[in-house]
């Protein structure tokens, strides 16, 4: 996050979008271009009084809606264990959990993690994907209709 221009408005395939509920910034979710076929949803996140209103889904099919017209094939994802609602959400959207990693991606052939590595990199990534050739979306916000999504330049 430390450069947010260089790496989601000016990057080629890639963006940024900020919900905002009365001029509030409650939420907010960047695509960032993988390859020519796929595009990686990151750093989704919603401001924790205006979760379960549909702050979420509606980031996320913003995202899936950047995806179609890039004409992306897929979008992929990877969210930790200790976000239950993430999870469920990320279903809701249609996404669809394809692994699960440990945090840190140790070189078989190597020695294998060190102690520090193992210590403080155990956390389980779940790595999810949707096709988006496949997905008719329609979803229905809960009532938020106010939340906006704009996109930033």
């Amino acid at each position: 996050m430390a450069n947010i221009e260089h790496f989601y408005m000016r990057a080629p395939g890639s963006c940024l979008w900020v919900a905002l509920l009365d001029g509030v910034v409650v939420g907010l979710v960047a695509a960032m271009k993988r390859s020519l076929e796929v595009v990686e949803l990151k750093r989704m996140s919603v401001d924790r009084r205006y979760r379960c209103c549909g702050v979420g889904m509606a980031l996320g099919q913003k995202v899936l809606e950047f995806a179609s017209s890039q004409k992306y094939s897929k979008v992929i994802l990877g969210t930790t264990n200790y976000t239950p609602a993430a999870h469920n959400l990320y279903r809701r959207l249609g996404f669809h959990c394809v692994g699960v990693t440990n945090g840190y991606h140790a070189d078989s052939t190597g020695p294998g993690p060190s102690f520090l590595e193992w210590l403080f990199y155990r956390v389980c990534h779940h790595h999810y994907e949707l096709k988006v050739q496949q997905k008719h979306i329609d979803f229905h916000y809960n009532g938020c209709s106010q939340i906006l999504q704009s996109r930033i330049y």
